[in-house]
């Protein structure tokens, strides 16, 4: 029987815990600490942190392992920069597991959003497409916002990608650029300058005056948009454009999905489809595809699709 750890590093850390390819157990560190959206660097000193140093937190969930041997470890994270920052946590984990070997690659958080849905699934062959707030890095000034894979029980091919380097230095251009794409290894890569969907959404919620992690409330507040409620009009006009806009962005990836494969099974992750209005939306602009929406779509997910990436090694 093979054992397989997934863990998720990266906000709403969590552990999948796989026996030969069925999930057996899934735990979210913050369901134990309290601690909401935790990630590791929470559980820490500040100074260790800042400066380096030995990270010591204790993992609740990892207790549920205490006389498990894994064969496997696999680690899921949302690409902190350099593989420095993120050792010292892995450290830490793997010193509370007993495990024969793990596997960690930085670039690998969309594949695990990907397969995460793709196991939940069902489907013998799939289109996977990822949306989310860019939780992977290109030369570490370019996030990845959006991917497309195709999926099988055998393989798992990347074929687009969709950077943004909003926020960062290395398009510094005054005009909008959104025409720039190259191959790089068989993988269709667009570059651009601007946010779209779940990371428009992030810029979105913060000009309506929501905090972090409160794109949710601006989902659900767009359908009071002429309601003759007493909300703010424009708070509703910006969670209007937000869903409308994003809505539009997230089908130019679905109409690029057609171009890759004639698969009919569409898995979506990342993020950005929690958004369940307009989930409901894709599904019925596209009524010839079989949609599947990852239950777990956000980062603590990721260990689901990481421990069942260890199929694919």
């Amino acid at each position: 029987m093979r054992k397989v750890l997934g863990v998720n590093i990266s906000h709403n850390c969590s552990f999948a815990y796989f026996e030969d390819n069925v999930l057996k157990e899934y735990y979210e560190e913050d369901r134990f600490n309290k601690m909401k959206y935790f990630v590791p660097e929470q559980g820490e000193d500040d100074y260790v942190v800042e400066h380096g140093g030995k990270f010591t937190y204790q993992y609740s969930s990892l207790k549920k392992f205490k006389n498990i041997n894994f064969d496997m470890v696999v680690f899921a994270s949302s690409d902190r920069g350099h593989i420095q920052i993120e050792m010292p946590i892995i450290k830490n984990i793997l010193s509370q597991v007993n495990c024969k070997k793990y596997f960690f690659i930085r670039s690998n958080h969309h594949i695990y959003h990907a397969l995460s849905g793709y196991y939940f699934s069902g489907f013998d062959e799939a289109i996977a497409l990822v949306s989310d707030g860019g939780g992977e890095s290109k030369f570490d000034v370019l996030r990845a916002i959006q991917s497309l894979f195709l999926i099988n029980k055998k393989e798992i091919k990347t074929k687009y990608k969709l950077f943004t380097s909003h926020g960062y230095t290395f398009f510094d251009y005054k005009e909008k650029l959104d025409k720039f794409e190259v191959s790089d290894n068989g993988i269709d890569c667009r570059f651009i300058n601007f946010d779209v969907c779940a990371r428009k959404y992030f810029v979105l919620r913060h000009k309506a005056g929501f905090e972090k992690h409160q794109e949710g409330q601006l989902m659900g507040i767009a359908a009071y948009k002429d309601k003759g409620t007493n909300l703010d009009k424009k708070v509703l006009e910006i969670a209007d454009r937000a869903q409308r806009e994003t809505l539009e962005e997230f089908c130019d990836l679905m109409e690029r999905a057609k171009k890759y494969s004639d698969c009919k099974n569409i898995v979506l992750s990342g993020g950005y489809h929690l958004n369940c209005a307009n989930n409901f939306k894709i599904v019925k602009r596209y009524p010839e595809y079989n949609f599947f929406v990852d239950p777990n779509p956000y980062d603590g997910g990721t260990s689901v699709g990481a421990a069942y990436y260890e199929n694919y090694l």
